[in-house]
């Protein structure tokens, strides 16, 4: 009986008594180990696989799950984790998008992992009012929080284009608590609203 080089899956020899049934199920059953087994969950999977070699893997119907025994145990394959866009609500005093100009989206947020990626744009419920240092924009839900007090720079804007900040950035602070708060200038020539370039995101570990 011949092996082949990489997997060692066994073929007859010219020596070899011809015997097609016990050479097809040697090679079904060096086969078996290696393909994607399936089984309902973790408890059938140790059940029927006594002895797991390293490079083995296995779909697990609940809680659908790909694994993969590593040596000394089975581990999931990655699958980043993704919630989608999912919309914000703006806080007390501000609304999503630009008051009073079009085409500007509102705020989102996807979670990938540990990751939380932010995008759109906020503004003062009243068009034109300069929003105010240290005022919270919003509250990110549970879930999507740091762990530790966050930095971002963001995108601001005035609608009127005589004054000095029409077009910059700002700081902003985001709080284990979710609270998306505005720290950046506060001036008489301030921003009225602010938005998130879309590769803003902070990590919530």
């Amino acid at each position: 009986m011949y092996l082949t080089p990489l997997c060692q899956l066994p073929y007859p020899a010219p020596s070899d008594a011809a015997d097609i049934p016990a050479h097809l199920q040697s090679l079904a059953t060096a086969l078996d180990s290696r393909t994607v087994l399936r089984f309902t969950d973790a408890a059938d999977r140790t059940a029927k696989v006594t002895a797991p070699q390293a490079g083995m893997v296995a779909w697990l119907t609940t809680p659908g799950l790909l694994t993969v025994y590593n040596g000394s145990g089975w581990v999931s394959v990655h699958e980043p984790a993704d919630s989608g866009w999912q919309t914000l609500t703006p806080g007390t005093g501000f609304v999503a998008g630009v008051n009073g100009l079009a085409g500007y989206p509102a705020l989102q947020y996807r979670k990938i992992d540990n990751r939380v990626h932010l995008r759109g744009w906020i503004s003062p419920a009243t068009a034109g009012t300069v929003i105010a240092r240290a005022s919270t924009l919003l509250t990110l839900p549970a879930g999507a929080r740091p762990a530790t007090i966050a930095g971002l720079a963001a995108i601001c804007s005035d609608t009127v284009t005589a004054n000095y900040n029409q077009e910059g950035t700002t700081r902003l602070e985001i709080t284990p608590a979710g609270l998306v708060r505005n720290l950046g200038q506060n001036t008489v020539a301030g921003y009225t609203f602010i938005g998130f370039p879309d590769n803003t995101f902070f990590f919530v570990d």
